[in-house]
C-alpha cells in the first residue's frame, strides 16, 4: 500500500468507503495472527509498504521477515535486537525491547493515521514536527 508506486487510476479510486475496506482488511488480518492462528503470530513491522492491496482492492499483510512466533498462552517476548520501522514501532519496543500483539496495534495505529490523512508518516520529517503522530498530538 505504498502511497508513491500506488497505480494512479486506484489513488484515485480510494474515497471513504474503500478505505474502510482496506482498514477493516488489515484488522481481520491481525486479528487472524493474535487471536485466530494456530500460533500467536506477533509481525513487528506492520507499514504501508507490507499491505498488499489486490486488484479488488483487498488488503494482504506481507512481509513476515520480522515476525516472531508465539505459543497460544504467550503474550509477549523481549529482545535486544530491536528490528522494524522507525515511526511504527511502538515506544515500549523501541525503549526497552519489549513487544507484544500491543506493539502490532500500535504500528496498525500509525498505518490508521495514514489512509485517514493520505500522507505518510515520514511526510512530516521536513516540517516543524518530526512525524505523524507528532502533528496529531499536537492537535489533540
Amino acid at each position: 500500500m505504498n502511497y508513491e508506486y500506488i497505480d494512479p487510476i486506484k489513488r484515485a479510486q480510494l474515497y471513504w468507503e474503500r478505505r474502510y475496506g482496506i482498514i477493516l482488511g488489515i484488522v481481520r488480518g491481525l486479528l487472524y495472527l493474535h487471536e485466530n492462528s494456530r500460533l500467536r503470530i506477533i509481525h513487528r513491522d506492520l507499514k504501508a509498504s507490507n499491505i498488499l492491496l489486490d486488484e479488488d482492492m483487498n488488503a494482504k499483510i506481507a512481509d513476515f521477515g520480522m515476525a516472531r512466533l508465539f505459543g497460544r498462552d504467550e503474550t509477549q517476548g523481549n529482545t535486544s535486537r530491536i528490528v522494524g520501522t522507525y515511526g511504527y514501532m511502538a515506544p515500549e519496543y523501541v525503549v526497552r525491547g519489549q513487544f507484544s500483539v500491543k506493539s502490532d496495534v500500535f504500528s496498525f495505529g500509525v498505518l490508521l493515521l495514514e489512509i485517514v490523512s493520505g500522507r505518510r508518516n515520514s511526510w512530516f520529517q521536513n516540517e516543524d514536527v518530526e512525524d505523524l503522530l507528532s502533528c496529531v498530538s499536537l492537535k489533540i
